[in-house]
């Protein structure tokens, strides 16, 4: 079993969290303390219900350990920093190769997608508690996230400002091989398949657009979700660093 870190260690992977390098930190800011504000009304109804449910994220329920993502978010981590790595080429100015980037980029997206409708799982519980309805994350863990979308969509709370972060249109062309990075035209090329209406839409995504705003944008997300579990647990075991870190999202 892993050994709880200090309330200074907390805080200082909640400072690493907002680097001034960062893509998109001004959104990420916005967001991280946009989703604190959910979950403080969520404490005020349940804050044992609440801090379980943040933290099942991490180390599942007492009922079902499974339902950790902890070892899903290593894996992406580990994926993510090869992207980095690769681009830090572009910027070192070392050779690279443009499919194999592309191809990279698709792999981060794909997977930043899927870490975010973990995520949704949470949150979605979090607004049923909110609401004073009836959850089961061990259900909501195995809805699509179209449905855990649209729950969301469906809430009293503006969840909005998360949900309009994550590309679907790019995640379903995706997972049906109609998501490629065209050398000929140096863009992404995509079709929407919409079964229901029976229609079939292309799309471009330019480079520039993914990496300067839809994959931050779902990487933004999980950071800003990781965040929050830092902030609630200093906003009960130091409050002085729990202070200290709300002033950085100022």
């Amino acid at each position: 079993m892993d050994q709880i870190k200090t309330s200074e260690e907390f805080y200082q992977d909640y400072i690493a969290i907002f680097a001034s390098d960062s893509t998109r930190l001004d959104h990420l800011k916005t967001i991280t303390l946009k989703l604190a504000l959910i979950i403080n009304e969520a404490c005020k109804v349940n804050a044992n219900k609440t801090a379980d449910l943040i933290g099942a994220w991490v180390i599942g329920t007492k009922e079902n350990r499974n339902l950790e993502n902890r070892s899903s978010y290593d894996a992406y981590i580990n994926q993510h920093t090869e992207v980095r790595q690769y681009i830090q080429r572009i910027i070192d100015k070392k050779p690279i190769h443009k499919m194999v980037l592309a191809n990279l980029l698709i792999t981060d997206l794909e997977n930043s997608f899927e870490l975010d409708k973990k995520i949704l799982a949470n949150l979605v519980c979090i607004d049923r508690l909110l609401n004073n309805k009836e959850y089961s994350l061990e259900h909501l863990y195995f809805e699509s996230a179209g449905s855990l979308i649209n729950r969301l969509h469906q809430s009293t709370t503006n969840w909005d400002f998360l949900i309009d972060c994550m590309d679907k249109r790019i995640r379903n062309a995706s997972a049906h091989l109609n998501f490629s990075y065209s050398m000929k035209k140096s863009t992404f090329i995509g079709k929407n398949v919409d079964a229901k209406n029976k229609t079939i839409t292309k799309f471009e995504i330019t480079p520039q657009e993914m990496l300067l705003e839809i994959l931050p944008k779902q990487s933004n997300i999980i950071q800003a979700f990781i965040a929050n579990g830092i902030l609630l647990w200093l906003s009960v075991n130091n409050f002085e660093l729990y202070k200290k870190a709300l002033d950085i999202l100022d």
